[in-house]
């Protein structure tokens, strides 16, 4: 499974993006373990990592292979004079994210996304000393970097053409990777779209787009084209508790943007989650564009 990792570098940041790696000790100066350290070994083949410097992410990479003990490099000079020669070393593929995102300017919109333990920033939305590779979710990844794919919708596409392929088995990794990338482009570049046309939940009012997922009315998986796939029409932007009511079949809408509750959902939910109010009345518009996105998930999803 894909995983995703920000790495804090900001002494050796140039070195490891031109030299297009990662290099850290294996061991804290006391000779302790160290979280961030043992990170390296872990990260494997196809992982993505966001790099941050100077207060911005300005680069993601692609891992290429897995960790392997390294010289400190030369070309670091003084910077981690008190390391341990012997470290873990990285391979990455690097690529520009154009404009750079700076977390601290939408550390409003996302600090509630980063963990209290082992995060990569720090209550202000600064870097978090002492940090260096740490795992993220998903969420995170895909939540920062859609400030950056406006400007620039092909951002994952610059996979280098000439990852290692020593084996068949990186291989049929590396091919998956560009596979998944491809997908996740269509993903960001539709919540986007998503939440550029309709801004907040019909149904609770929440308009943080960090508390907000653009759902499919016909589902990605069922889609015929990539047109549907993409299309903001077939999406809605719902709070995730409804998100899940919909996706399960449990809401629907009809023609006219009514809320319809079936009933195979528990009698009590709407009650319990604040939104009975909501129920058959008009909570969401239905265009032409809309249409037969609606009526698809009225036979093949609402559980009627």
């Amino acid at each position: 499974m894909q995983r995703y990792w920000w790495v804090n570098h900001k002494q050796t940041f140039k070195h490891e993006i031109s030299g297009r790696y990662l290099w850290s000790p294996k061991f804290k100066t006391n000779g302790d373990r160290n979280y961030f350290y043992d990170t390296m070994s872990e990260a494997q083949p196809g992982d993505i990592v966001l790099s941050y410097a100077s207060g911005k992410l300005s680069y993601f990479g692609i891992v290429s292979d897995e960790a392997y003990t390294a010289l400190k490099p030369k070309e670091f000079g003084s910077a981690g004079d008190d390391w341990d020669n012997e470290g873990w070393q990285l391979p990455i593929a690097w690529h520009q994210i154009t404009p750079p995102i700076r977390p601290k300017l939408i550390w409003d919109d996302v600090k509630e996304l980063f963990p209290k333990k082992y995060s990569p920033l720090n209550k202000e939305g600064g870097g978090n000393q002492g940090c260096y590779l740490t795992e993220i979710t998903e969420q995170i990844f895909q939540t920062l970097l859609q400030y950056s794919l406006e400007a620039n919708p092909i951002l994952f596409q610059t996979i280098l053409s000439n990852l290692p392929k020593s084996t068949s088995s990186l291989h049929r990794q590396i091919t998956e990777v560009k596979r998944v990338v491809k997908q996740r482009i269509g993903q960001l570049q539709f919540r986007q779209a998503v939440l550029n046309l309709e801004k907040v939940c019909p149904i609770t009012g929440v308009g943080n787009a960090s508390f907000l997922r653009a759902s499919h009315i016909k589902p990605w998986r069922a889609c015929d084209t990539d047109q549907e796939r993409l299309d903001p029409y077939n999406g809605l932007a719902l709070a995730p508790h409804i998100d899940q009511l919909f996706d399960q079949g449990f809401i629907t809408f009809d023609l006219d943007g009514y809320l319809k509750i079936s009933a195979a959902c528990p009698p009590m939910l709407p009650i319990q989650w604040n939104f009975e109010e909501f129920v058959e009345k008009m909570v969401i518009k239905v265009p032409r564009e809309r249409q037969k996105y609606i009526k698809y998930h009225n036979r093949f999803i609402y559980k009627n």
